[in-house]
């Protein structure tokens, strides 16, 4: 007996589901020539039946229900779409498909993702570079106002960064913490994809939430590199955090001779306060950082009166 006679008396949009959850081609052209099936109708999930063939991988189905009138765009309970589902799974074929039927390509989920935005996140490389070849915004924000550019920045994923600045991504975008992609590649030390951005035109000076700058969170993490390529490029050196930290304080309190080194030969201010009225120098002798405490002395740095 065929899956078929056992639909007589079930409900055969049901029955749609199950066939498409378990790639039953067959079964799914013959109910789609029933007009008792309703080929949007959304489970309890909010899942319709392309949603379940899409997170299977089932292209034939898929393109079988894209053909008989499938709604792309239908979300379910996380706000995915057929198009986010098949980027969550990895089938660059099916979101070509998607794409070629029609699928809006910005729809958002429940965290404010696009396809775009969790394929970059996730690093596949591949479906991002088809996304934007078909014209997705790169510029969609997600919950937390992150950006495909900074979250691509934040995961050092160059190649990515590389395809979002030459489609056009902005580049100076801040999340909600005002993180822009050049602070997220200079939190993780990212040299390469620090230079493409400011090749591609970041701002250099930018200020997180917090009051930092690319260059103080080079200069407190040690990443000589970029802080010589930040100062090579112009970024200013004398900027104060929300406690009246500077790039010099802040690599002093780290004890990096060689930050603060590299700092006081680029012209740092060494007698700027912070907050509580400390110079570098307060600073260094405070924690005991005798090497420190000398290099500053013999560049004529001050305590503070």
């Amino acid at each position: 007996m065929d899956f078929i006679s056992n639909l007589f008396g079930k409900d055969k949009t049901q029955n749609l589901f199950e066939a498409s959850k378990i790639g039953q081609i067959g079964n799914v052209e013959k109910l789609l020539k029933s007009d008792k099936v309703d080929i949007n109708s959304q489970d309890s999930y909010g899942k319709t039946a392309l949603n379940y063939a899409v997170n299977k991988g089932y292209r034939d189905i898929v393109e079988l229900l894209i053909k008989g009138g499938a709604d792309l765009n239908i979300q379910d309970e996380n706000g995915d779409t057929a198009l986010i589902s098949a980027a969550k799974v990895e089938r660059g074929d099916i979101v070509e498909l998607l794409i070629k039927s029609g699928a809006d390509l910005n729809i958002q989920d429940g965290n404010c993702e696009t396809a775009l935005k969790f394929a970059v996140k996730v690093g596949y490389r591949n479906i991002v570079k088809l996304l934007l070849e078909s014209g997705a915004d790169l510029n969609i924000r997600d919950r937390n106002g992150e950006t495909a550019l900074i979250s691509a920045a934040n995961r050092g994923q160059k190649d990515i960064v590389e395809l979002l600045i030459r489609g056009g991504a902005e580049i100076n975008h801040q999340d909600e913490n005002l993180n822009t992609a050049l602070i997220a590649a200079a939190k993780i030390g990212h040299k390469n994809i620090v230079e493409l951005l400011i090749k591609a035109g970041a701002d250099l000076d930018l200020q997180d939430r917090n009051g930092n700058t690319t260059l103080t969170y080079a200069a407190y993490r040690g990443y000589r590199d970029i802080l010589k390529l930040l100062l090579e490029s112009g970024a200013s050196l004398d900027v104060q955090e929300e406690n009246g930290l500077t790039a010099l304080m802040l690599s002093t309190q780290s004890g990096n001779k060689d930050i603060v080194e590299l700092l006081i030969k680029n012209g740092a201010d060494l007698n700027i306060q912070d907050e509580n009225g400390n110079t570098a120098l307060d600073i260094a002798t405070e924690m005991e950082f005798t090497e420190i405490v000398e290099l500053l002395l013999q560049s004529d740095a001050s305590f503070s009166s």
